[in-house]
């Protein structure tokens, strides 16, 4: 009995340390457009924000309402 209470505690610390990490996803869209998805693809990875540069490590690339292409970065 005790380890089926001891596994799932384990279980539900698990599935609660998953919701804190997604809750703690953040995006923000780089200033700038691009006329092409391949700009976008060649200046994504060389992006420099100029607060907590280090916390965003994931680029997409997204087609705007205006008609070009944004970078958008993620953690």
């Amino acid at each position: 009995m005790r380890r089926v209470i001891a596994a799932g505690l384990l279980a539900l610390d698990g599935l609660v340390t998953t919701g804190v990490g997604v809750a703690n996803a953040d995006e923000v869209e780089v200033e700038g457009n691009y006329s092409s998805e391949a700009g976008c693809w060649a200046d994504g990875p060389h992006v420099v924000l100029a607060h907590n540069d280090h916390l965003y490590t994931h680029y997409d690339y997204r087609f705007g309402p205006d008609g070009f292409w944004h970078v958008w970065v993620s953690n």
